[in-house]
């Protein structure tokens, strides 16, 4: 192992990070620089990259973060907000410790609160670990075949029903079909009681990262009307299920077993390795055997904090419940209105 020297905070689209995330198959959406600027963009927050070098100068290791500046929470970098995980990128497993050692002593030095990094530090010794969360990850291959196999019955046969009630899958990357999910993922967050996230963010969605290729939107249709919807990111060699919504009075034509049905099929047709099928509270278990019937294997999703992270039950619980309370019975204005004053606070 080459010897590291330096560790530097670069801009998320300096052209030596970009270069090394490029060539890092293991690299997914959430490392792209467009990605941190669009979060970026729509928050206020400061994107930047921790990366070290060798003593040649060739960056080893790094990671994307913001600095989030909170009311609740005060100053703190996290890698990153309004995202699953963002684990680090390494060329050797070895100098992990060594990289979040510098992070940690950067961020104290600029008299920050807290340091949070979402996903696979298992080998820190620095930072104190918890799981709220699973993540599902289904693995693709050229013959969809094999993969569709691997599926529980039940989605094969539910995929079947929508086809037979001629449920129409478009797939989109426009304005007006991203507008068209929006309206349904804000219905269906409303009915859910909580904040939507801001119009802009998925404006930021289509226009920086759809618009260069590394995602699309699948809609499903019932007698011309859109009855679910999905949004899918991609990058290297793995598709992500990042958002989906969906109507109550199409779910009978199981719209949303097309939807995935059809985005692991594009995967496998176009090269992906890896199925993302996104974080899932622990305690939702409906929805983790949805995703794990799709022949995705489940796993702890951990997340890591400079200091001991207080039980979220403990600091939110009596607020989340008021909160989901009023927004279900409250206008879809005020679903709309929370998230684009409040949705920053959240990542």
């Amino acid at each position: 192992m080459a010897n590291t020297n330096s560790v530097e905070l670069l801009q998320v689209d300096d052209p030596q990070w970009v270069n090394f995330l490029h060539n890092k198959d293991h690299a997914t959406i959430f490392h792209h620089p467009a990605w941190s600027q669009l979060i970026a963009d729509c928050y206020g927050y400061s994107p930047f990259a921790v990366v070290l070098r060798n003593t040649d100068g060739t960056i080893r290791a790094g990671i994307p973060f913001m600095d989030v500046k909170s009311p609740i929470t005060g100053r703190k970098w996290v890698s990153l907000p309004f995202s699953d995980y963002c684990y680090p990128i390494l060329d050797d497993s070895r100098v992990l410790n060594r990289l979040i050692e510098e992070v940690v002593l950067l961020s104290q030095a600029k008299g920050l609160s807290l340091v949070e990094l979402r996903g696979e530090c298992q080998d820190s010794s620095i930072l104190h670990g918890y799981s709220n969360h699973v993540i599902h990850k289904a693995v693709l291959e050229p013959d969809f075949d094999k993969v569709s196999g691997r599926m529980h019955e039940m989605h094969r046969r539910n995929t079947n029903v929508a086809r037979k009630n001629n449920v129409q899958i478009v797939f989109g990357n426009t304005d007006d079909h991203m507008s068209e999910f929006y309206n349904l993922h804000l219905h269906t967050r409303r009915d859910q009681g909580v904040p939507i996230q801001p119009f802009k963010f998925f404006k930021n969605i289509k226009n920086m990262i759809l618009d260069q290729g590394l995602g699309f939107i699948l809609l499903a249709y019932k007698d011309g009307q859109c009855v679910a919807g999905a949004v899918f990111l991609h990058w290297h060699k793995t598709l992500t299920y990042k958002f989906g919504a969906s109507s109550e009075i199409g779910l009978h034509f199981r719209p949303n077993n097309l939807i995935m049905w059809t985005a692991m099929q594009w995967g496998c047709e176009h090269g992906f390795t890896c199925f993302d099928l996104g974080r899932t509270d622990l305690e939702n278990t409906g929805l983790r055997t949805f995703k794990s019937r799709w022949g995705a294997q489940e796993e702890p999703l951990y997340y890591y904090s400079s200091i001991p992270p207080k039980s979220q039950k403990e600091t939110t619980g009596s607020l989340d419940q008021i909160v989901h309370f009023v927004i279900r019975k409250s206008p879809l204005w005020v679903c709309r209105l929370s998230g684009e004053l409040l949705y920053r606070y959240f990542g």
